[in-house]
């Protein structure tokens, strides 16, 4: 079983290795993407306007 679990270990070692760039680049786009989705809701369902003017009046309230 500890061969088994070796080889397998190995090569999945050797993969991530082989392909981190592409893993990174994915994983950066799927961020991205995520990002404009959240914003695209919540400018759709009214909430994101609601919270930038509360940030700004907070911000207001400091000065």
């Amino acid at each position: 079983m500890k061969l088994v679990w070796n080889a397998v270990r190995g090569k999945t070692r050797n993969l991530i290795q082989d392909e981190r760039g592409d893993l990174v680049a994915t994983l950066g786009w799927m961020a991205v993407t995520v990002v404009i989705l959240v914003l695209v809701h919540g400018l759709i369902t009214g909430w994101l306007p609601g919270f930038v003017n509360q940030i700004f009046s907070s911000m207001d309230s400091l000065i």
